[in-house]
């Protein structure tokens, strides 16, 4: 029995030996695995385009790369290697060394009508690089990752570009995102003949951008900004890199919105509104927390983020000093009036005077954090844990708050929630 088990092991050492001999498996150092990932974007304004390629130095380390095709917006799609489009998807899987996908983008996007989200004219461009870099689906060799640039051309007369990324040098900006491997350039960016303001404030650089002749409120928006800044430090623990603010008239959109490390908000929307609450720090708190609410059949928790937005909106300021205990008191109480005939906050679309109703029930909500813990804990901390998870529930609401207060919270309990 000895032997026959001795010889069962040498012939499956002996095989393993003969594997590993002739059939070795490919093994990467560290830099091997790294690959470099450049975008490229020309713009086009005579056809309203964005030419865009994507070029990969290793194609060995990518299997295959896969993203959703749009056909109203995307052609002229080519690509190295294997190329496949069909009228829902693309899909590419480069050749092994150096290997490129290229195709063009139409930029204008009407988010409403007669108002625009993208643009590009004969002078500027705005737009969002989520809009115009595919959002692909990778299969790559296990621990490679990209190391990305953004390279942009201009037309002539077009003066420079700005992006949320840190600028290497020129119009090339780099790109890292540790969420993905595959980088993408993704939020607003502008380009034309612009008009641009720069500070540093604190560790983060920040640009208000618009193009040149339009009345945007640059120094407005950056004193501001030197003005709240250290409270939203002190509230959220983090601040970005970099900072970009699009701003732009009619036929844009007439509201704001927010993208990675930068926002958008229309040059009429006042820095605070009559209300006391600001849109600049609406959206700013959306960037920089970048929490969104699930959607199930439970009901939809968007509520969450949009009331923690209008909340730190006007909060922010007053912790700065910027209004008094009588004003901040006023402002909740005319967001109580606009609310008052919401009777749940967990609806499919939600309304301005849902977002109120909110903004009280997360007043009332870190009144209660802070009495129960003796003032050890605010909502603040609730916000920091809720950006960790990004995407969020009531459950996960309640669960960061039982956390900090050792049992079920009364304000979230509300008949606001059922």
């Amino acid at each position: 029995m000895k032997t026959s088990i001795r010889r069962l092991h040498f012939l499956a050492v002996s095989a393993l030996y003969f594997l590993l001999l002739f059939c070795p498996p490919k093994i990467y150092a560290d830099d091997d695995l790294a690959y470099q990932l450049d975008y490229n974007l020309e713009f086009l304004p005579a056809s309203g385009q964005a030419a865009v390629t994507i070029t990969i130095d290793k194609g060995q380390l990518i299997h295959n790369v896969r993203f959703k095709n749009l056909p109203d917006r995307y052609s002229d799609i080519e690509a190295d290697g294997k190329l496949s489009v069909s009228k829902s998807e693309v899909r590419w899987q480069p050749a092994d060394s150096k290997s490129r996908l290229s195709l063009k983008v139409k930029i204008a996007h009407e988010r409403d009508p007669g108002e625009f989200d993208a643009m590009i004219t004969k002078n500027w461009a705005i737009f969002r690089g989520d809009d115009i870099f595919p959002a692909a689906k990778t299969e790559f060799v296990n621990g490679a990752y990209s190391l990305a640039t953004l390279n942009v051309t201009l037309p002539s007369g077009w003066t420079s570009i700005e992006t949320g990324w840190p600028r290497k040098k020129g119009n090339t900006f780099r790109i890292h995102n540790p969420d993905r491997k595959f980088d993408r350039p993704t939020g607003w960016m502008i380009a034309g003949a612009l008009g641009t303001r720069r500070a540093k404030v604190r560790k983060t650089s920040i640009a208000i951008s618009a193009p040149r002749d339009i009345d945007m409120r640059r120094m407005d928006a950056l004193t501001f900004f030197n003005f709240v800044w250290s409270e939203l430090k002190n509230a959220f623990k983090e601040t970005p890199e970099k900072l970009l603010v699009v701003g732009m008239d009619d036929p844009m959109w007439r509201g704001g919105l927010s993208g990675s490390n930068s926002l958008f908000l229309h040059s009429d929307r006042p820095i605070v509104s009559e209300n006391g609450t600001s849109p600049l720090l609406h959206e700013l708190t959306h960037m920089v927390t970048r929490i969104s609410g699930t959607k199930t059949d439970a009901g939809n928790d968007d509520w969450i983020a949009e009331g923690l937005a209008e909340f730190y909106s006007f909060e922010l300021i007053y912790r700065a000093g910027g209004m008094t205990d009588k004003r901040r008191q006023t402002i909740i109480s005319k967001l109580d009036k606009w609310g008052e005939n919401i009777k749940c906050l967990r609806q499919k679309n939600a309304s301005g005077a849902t977002t109120a109703r909110a903004v009280v029930l997360l007043d009332e909500l870190d009144k209660e954090i802070r009495r129960r813990s003796k003032d050890k804990y605010s909502i603040d901390h609730v916000t920091r844990e809720l950006m960790t998870k990004r995407k969020v529930s009531l459950g996960d609401l309640e669960e960061s708050v039982e956390g900090l207060i050792g049992s079920k919270s009364k304000t979230l309990r509300s008949s606001l929630l059922q």
